[in-house]
């Protein structure tokens, strides 16, 4: 009996000689022969380790014996040890390189290790030295529509049709590979010949139709789908041929219409519902015309459940104007996700998890459907909802450092800035260095924190390390130069910080406004005044805090009466604190 190590252990695989054939002896030629039999006897019967030492042994017979190295390559793919079969592989075929299936089965490893353009020479070759090789030909055209190759590929499919005839497959890849060359009416010469030769396959029909209106003859378009219907007025294929027509033309009533009787077709599969509702949104005007409508379609689709289809319908109240119906539809979806257990074993175990295949998407549809919920109920302030969601959520997706964000941003939104800097600090720990935008985020919002807290040293620190993640955040070098002005400290620097942000929006106001109060700070009264005009006509004359800084620079260059009416402006605009109240007190 053989004993063999693992099939493909061995550090040195044997590799075919270069150079001249040199002849082996007579004992050793019988060698060759016997333990090539005997490999393909063990081969036959799944004993894949001894089979692979029995054409490893011929080899070390004959280093010659191309069918060796061929047998070792299929054996290796078969295990699914791509290298080394690849290896093999072209040992044999550097043996005997006008062995069609040598070329063939390298090709074929060459496209399985996604090295394309190095298979597709190798299919050529292959076709060069035997054209009716049938099977050659589509894994070819399918290498050239992923590279965008389709003048090879209708090349190919010509001489495929001279050695084989024309026939449905031919057609049918023709037309695809003219269409993408943006040859549109050959494409349709080609789908006419398919409706000809085959007139009672519906679908042939309608790409027809799907054709001619790519081309602009709605006309013909709407003639094709009469043959189409013919054949078969219900099928689904049939009515998204329909509706696709009908949004063509702007026919949106027999559109809709349509898309009902497609939603209310049991074969209709509920991802092409999804995507057919993933691809309204991109319409908004169109949907708000059609509310009432697309309400219904969406009743059918959300039965039986489907957390994608629940987020899709999130955004389409959001679109129309229905805010506070998608928080509840949202706030139900994360409450049933807490108690899926299918759902939740696929969010801790990923692809380990036995039901991955059938909830992969629906995972991604509920990660995002929390991400959506946050963002409405921080819009809505409703920071009491945060706080309890942010729980929930650490619950479900645990050692994330979102949640300790969230429950910092209501805290501080409250005022409670202890902890907020105490969430957010956790939220610093928890996240690591990885996710750069929202350290940035992060360290920016520690740094207003600890600057209303009066720890000025550390909301220094923090807002210079938003800053080197992010040097160009027009934000936070807004705000971090707009604190240090408040305290008086470090002008030079507020000053260039400011500059930038306004050179990057130089029309907002809001950066006008710290632009202008620094150089207030600095003392350059007339610069200020010119920039604060600038301002003004961007907005700030509605802005209480922006009218008393003008204000203050016109007080500054001692026209009072001016000043006087820039402070009374902003106690109009909402402007109550006492400092502004103690100017306009002023008898000058």
């Amino acid at each position: 009996m053989l004993v063999a190590p693992t099939a493909f252990a061995k550090k040195t695989e044997p590799v075919a000689p270069t150079g001249e054939r040199k002849p082996v002896s007579e004992r050793k030629r019988q060698e060759q022969i016997y333990f090539f039999h005997e490999g393909k006897k063990r081969a036959t019967f799944g004993d894949i380790d001894n089979a692979a030492y029995c054409f490893r042994r011929a080899i070390k017979s004959d280093p010659y014996c191309d069918a060796c190295y061929y047998e070792l390559a299929s054996l290796a793919a078969a295990g699914k040890q791509l290298d080394e079969a690849l290896s093999y592989s072209r040992s044999a075929y550097v043996l005997d390189t006008a062995n069609v299936w040598y070329s063939l089965r390298l090709a074929q490893l060459l496209a399985l290790a996604g090295k394309l353009e190095l298979a597709a020479s190798y299919y050529e070759k292959t076709l060069a030295l035997n054209p009716k090789l049938q099977e050659a030909y589509g894994e070819l055209l399918l290498i050239y529509d992923k590279q965008g190759e389709y003048d090879k590929g209708v090349k190919t499919i010509a001489l495929y049709q001279q050695n084989f005839g024309v026939d449905e497959v031919s057609l049918f890849s023709k037309q695809g590979f003219l269409f993408k060359q943006g040859k549109v009416k050959e494409a349709i010469a080609e789908a006419k010949t398919l409706t000809e030769m085959y007139p009672s396959e519906q679908q042939h029909w309608l790409l027809l139709a799907e054709l001619y209106g790519a081309d602009g003859a709605d006309s013909l378009s709407l003639k094709a789908m009469g043959s189409a219907k013919t054949l078969d007025s219900t099928s689904v294929k049939y009515l998204l041929g329909m509706s696709d027509y009908y949004r063509r033309v702007s026919d949106f009533d027999s559109y809709f219409a349509t898309l009902h009787s497609l939603f209310s077709s049991k074969a209709m599969p509920a991802i092409t519902k999804l995507q057919m509702l993933e691809f309204l949104l991109q319409f908004p005007a169109i949907e708000q015309s059609y509310v009432t409508t697309i309400d219904s379609l969406y009743s059918l689709a959300r039965v039986p459940y489907s957390y994608a289809v629940e987020l899709t319908y999130s955004k389409f109240l959001i679109q129309t104007q229905r805010v506070n119906r998608a928080i509840g539809t949202l706030k139900l979806m994360t409450e049933r996700g807490a108690y899926d257990a299918y759902l939740l074993d696929v969010i801790k175990n990923k692809q380990a998890s036995k039901f991955f295949a059938g909830y992969a998407l629906e995972s991604v549809a509920y990660y995002e459907g929390w991400s959506l919920f946050f963002d409405l109920l921080i819009s809505a302030q409703a920071w009491a909802n945060v706080l309890t969601e942010a729980d929930t959520y650490a619950g479900i997706f645990p050692n994330q450092y979102r949640p300790f964000y969230f429950k910092g941003l209501a805290y501080f939104q409250q005022k409670n800035y202890g902890e907020a800097i105490r969430f957010w600090q956790q939220a610093e720990r928890a996240a690591g260095t990885s996710d750069t935008a929202f350290c940035a985020q992060l360290y920016a919002s520690l740094g207003d924190a600890f600057f209303i807290q009066k720890e000025y040293s550390k909301a220094d620190k923090y807002f210079t390390r938003s800053l080197k993640l992010q040097p160009n955040n027009i934000l936070v070098l807004n705000n971090y130069a707009y604190y240090l002005s408040l305290r008086k400290t470090k002008l030079k620097k507020a000053l260039a910080m400011s500059k930038a942000a306004v050179e990057a929006e130089p029309d907002n106001a809001t950066y006008l406004d710290t632009y202008g109060w620094i150089l207030y700070e600095m003392g350059d009264y007339a610069e200020a005044k010119k920039i604060f005009q600038r301002a003004m006509v961007n907005g700030g004359n509605e802005e209480p805090v922006i009218l008393e800084h003008y204000g203050d620079v016109l007080h500054a260059l001692k026209e009072l009466s001016n000043a006087h009416i820039y402070w009374e402006r902003a106690r109009e605009k909402g402007n109550k604190s006492p400092e502004l109240l103690e100017k306009l007190k002023r008898k000058e």
